[in-house]
Formats: C-alpha cells, structure tokens, sequence
C-alpha cells in the first residue's frame, strides 16, 4: 500500500512539473529573444526581396545579369559615380549614399559584378580604423565607401537578413564557407529571364557573432585561372612573393596573398619542362 501511494504522489505530481519545464522553456526563450535586442524587420523604405533569381526592389524586380540601366532607373539618380578597380578589373561605382548600398559594374563587358550593402559593425567588433579616420575618409568626394548604414533586413527567400546574430532560419538557408562567410544560390524559377546568382554574408569573429556584411554577386569569369595568377604575381618591395590577391572582408583593402612554397615548387617544375 505504501508503495501505491508514493507511485500515486509521483503521477500527481508529474503534470505539476511538466508545467513547470514548459513554462521554464518559454521564459527561456523569451529572455533569449529580448537578449539579442533587435527586431528583424525589412526595411520599410528601401524593400528588398529575393524570389527566384530576381531581387524585386519596391515592386520593381531587377536582375544581376541585366546591365546597370534598369538598377539606376529603379533606384534614382542619387548616386555617385567613382571609378576604381577590384585588383584585376577596372569598375563604375554607383553609390547610393541615401539608400546604403552600391552597384558595382565593369567597365570591360558592362556586366554587373556586385550589389553591395553596408550594414552596422558590431560594437565589439575588431576594427583598424577608429571611428574618427572612418569619418574622414568618407568625406572625401571619391570616396568608395557608402556613407551611410543601410537599416533593417533585406528578404532572401522568406528569411529576413540584415546587421543581426546569426540564428538557426539564415545557418538552414545559407551555406557555411568558412567561419565568417556564408553563401546563397539565387536559382531562376519558371519563366524567369535572368540568370542565378550568389548572396554571400560575412560575420564577425567574436561572440555573438554578428552578420556585419552582405551582398549579391555574378559569377563572372572572363579570365582563366592562369592569366589571373600572371597578372597578380610579382615580387613586393621586400623581396617576398606574391602570387594573388585577396579582399579583407572588414576593411575592403585588397591585400596581397603571400606563395606557399608549394606554389613556388610548381613554378620551378614548370619553368624546367
């Protein structure tokens, strides 16, 4: 009997404690959600929506492999055009100071290369440049950097990215490529002209880690593998070799990508055939 009683307190008891783990659950969650501190919302102004492989901007869908001419129509005539180059192409930079983004074309083909967004660096994140020699650097008339911050989230096919931590919706949607960099293919759907294209985000390194940048990008290759190491290769001032390029995502300075010996063995196997 004493055994049937302490059994009957438990089976009481239970639905008690169930209760309890439910409510601790979504006071958990809750305290999770007010913790990251931001609401995920699309920008109100300036809406951004990925379907397919068009990215459809206020009601007006465009296409990265159209030229620059439906962009600029759909996006106004507040731009700045700066010329530069990418470290192998020479580029138009169509920036657009108000809004927070910048179109990117090459003058070679007149093919789009990129749409970039430049959202807000996490307070914690690492930075090079104080805030003050950001500053002074934009206001330079040239400057290739977008003086503002674009605000909000853009929508990539129903989920909602901007300058947030990273949860589960963006890690099941994008692909990891490194620790900082994460990647989505933008397929066409039926009848649809355009062609597919990439979304890349980066984050920051620290914890949280934060989405601090975000893009849409061609895969445009007019050069082969070859001709692009010739034309980076060269020696630096110091001696060292170098064999290509790379861009730092936090800072965008195209910096040199120092041979392996491995490359330089490869060199002089080849140079002896």
């Amino acid at each position: 009997m004493k055994r049937n009683k302490r059994q009957n307190k438990w089976i009481l008891f239970l639905p008690f404690l169930l209760c309890i783990s439910c409510s601790n659950g979504q006071s958990t969650a809750q305290q999770d959600a007010e913790a990251e501190g931001f609401i995920k919302k699309i920008n109100p102004q300036h809406q951004f929506k990925v379907h397919g492989c068009a990215i459809n901007y206020n009601g007006t869908d465009l296409y990265m492999s159209s030229g620059v001419e439906p962009w600029l129509k759909a996006l106004g005539k507040n731009y700045r055009k700066v010329d530069s180059a990418d470290g192998i192409n020479r580029i138009n930079l169509y920036i657009y100071d108000d809004i927070g983004v910048r179109l990117v074309e090459r003058k070679n083909d007149k093919k789009i290369d990129s749409f970039r967004f430049r959202l807000e660096r996490p307070a914690h994140d690492i930075r090079k440049e104080t805030d003050a020699e950001i500053e002074e650097e934009l206001k330079k008339p040239d400057a290739e950097q977008v003086r503002t911050i674009f605000k909000d989230a853009i929508e990539v096919d129903g989920v909602l990215v901007g300058a947030y931590p990273m949860h589960d919706e963006v890690r099941d949607k994008f692909r990891a490529e490194t620790r900082v960099s994460y990647n989505y293919t933008a397929y066409c759907n039926d009848n649809q002209q355009g062609e597919s294209f990439g979304v890349e985000l980066s984050t920051s390194f620290n914890d949280p880690e934060v989405i601090d940048y975000m893009y849409f990008y061609n895969n445009l290759d007019t050069m082969t593998l070859e001709q692009k190491k010739q034309l980076a290769r060269r020696t630096d001032e110091n001696g060292r070799e170098v064999c290509g390029e790379y861009v730092d995502i936090k800072t965008f300075d195209v910096l040199p990508r120092y041979c392996t010996q491995e490359e330089l063995d490869d060199e002089k196997k080849q140079k002896a055939k």
